[in-house]
């Protein structure tokens, strides 16, 4: 019965022998093809090769030039390279997606790079907190309280990852209000209490001033006009202001624009050229200050400066009229609302307390703002409404100090559920 039960065992056996031996020889030849790869001239967080699959997967830092990067691979003896010709090469990642291939023998195989951005503010000198009850996974929230030349700050972000499609953003508010405005309060209370909620885009008395786009509807445009004296006459200024949004595509960005008809919303290249104390510039138009692109975004806010646009620093305060007459104050220390993004899809809300409230705090420039949000990696921001109306509740918390003493009513805020 044993001999039996041997024999019949042996074809199993064998095949399960020839079996395996036909695995380990598949997976030999590539399984030693790239040895390492390094980038040379970016910050990464973590480079990890998958030989199986031929892919190399690259984590940037949030805010890297991932435009030209320079990445040496090294192979395995007896592997060369086939495109590009050398190890050392240059590669543009906002181009898609990128690859290379290796050859051993007769045989060529192509690896794929796979990139992502890591976002850790602490590494700029940001410190998460934990105060503000239960938060869902994709929301986070820093605090940052180092000096600024030689000034106490106050500030804090919240940043969401809305890679995760739990996370939403929304603008809410109105063209006008008949009543009385509502405060962040009363707007995290009467609109199911978003996680986050921050004061949103300028107003006059009960007025929007600026563009303001829900759930892809129109509520407000961005078409303001304002007199200065120019000359020792009345001259009235159209500027085209920032606007921040999110696009079809989930992704956002910042924009000059105007909106002529009252519907269409364009957006330019650049700001209309205005200057304060030289003369008007024409009112913005499908062709002026540049040609005009229609942007239908989803949900949007407008307000300005732009800050950032395209990872670079903008700040346009000068072109779109944030004078002093603004009561903007650009250069003076105040307290600031700012909306941003990065590269990795993490939407970031900016708030910074002001006009010594406490501590002797006094507030910041849109320049060192701008360059905060630049540290941390964002791409994409615009300034908001400031000073008694900047505020940002954190599941109906307030974060910073109103300077105002208490909360200010507004017409627009943003949020995050």
């Amino acid at each position: 019965m044993r001999e039996k039960l041997f024999i019949l065992l042996l074809p199993l056996i064998t095949i399960f022998a020839f079996s395996c031996e036909d695995k380990e020889t598949s997976t030999e030849p590539v399984t030693y093809l790239v040895k390492e790869v390094e980038v040379l001239n970016a910050e990464t967080r973590q480079i990890t090769i998958d030989n199986f699959a031929h892919t190399v997967f690259i984590e940037f830092a949030d805010g890297a030039d991932i435009s030209n990067v320079k990445i040496q691979i090294k192979l395995a003896e007896g592997i060369s390279m086939i495109t590009p010709e050398n190890s050392t090469a240059i590669f543009d990642f906002t181009q898609g997606t990128q690859s290379f291939t290796v050859k051993k023998g007769n045989t060529e195989i192509t690896y794929r790079f796979k990139i992502k951005f890591k976002f850790d503010p602490t590494l700029k000198g940001w410190q998460k907190t934990e105060t503000w009850g239960t938060l869902p996974e994709y929301l986070s929230v820093y605090k940052y309280t180092s000096k600024i030349n030689n000034k106490n700050v106050k500030a804090y972000i919240a940043a969401t990852d809305m890679n995760n499609p739990a996370a939403r953003f929304s603008v809410l508010g109105e063209a006008k209000y008949e009543g009385s405005k509502p405060t962040p309060t009363q707007f995290y209370t009467n609109y199911n209490h978003p996680k986050v909620v921050m004061n949103g885009g300028y107003f006059y008395e009960n007025s929007s001033v600026g563009l303001i786009v829900s759930k892809g509807k129109l509520i407000n445009p961005q078409n303001t006009a304002f007199s200065r004296t120019y000359n020792g006459v009345t001259a009235t200024y159209y500027p085209t202001r920032g606007a921040f949004g999110l696009n079809n595509d989930n992704t956002f960005s910042a924009h000059w624009c105007y909106t002529p008809d009252n519907t269409t919303i364009y957006c330019y290249e650049r700001p209309s050229p205005n200057k304060p104390g030289q003369a008007p510039q024409p009112k913005p138009s499908a062709t002026f200050p540049s040609k005009g692109i229609v942007w239908k975004p989803n949900e949007a806010i407008g307000a300005g400066p732009v800050l950032i646009k395209d990872g670079e620093y903008k700040n346009t305060w000068e072109a779109e009229m944030f004078d002093e007459a603004s009561g903007v104050g650009p250069n003076y220390n105040n307290p600031r609302s700012a909306i941003g993004s990065t590269q990795g899809g993490y939407l970031i809300f900016f708030v910074c307390e002001g006009r010594n409230t406490a501590e002797s705090i006094p507030g910041l420039t849109l320049h060192e703002v701008t360059n905060l949000l630049l540290e941390i990696g964002c791409s994409e921001a615009i300034n908001l409404d400031g000073g008694g109306s900047s505020c940002m509740l954190i599941n109906g918390k307030e974060t910073i100090k109103p300077s105002d003493g208490r909360q200010r009513p507004i017409t627009s805020v943003v949020a995050v559920y």
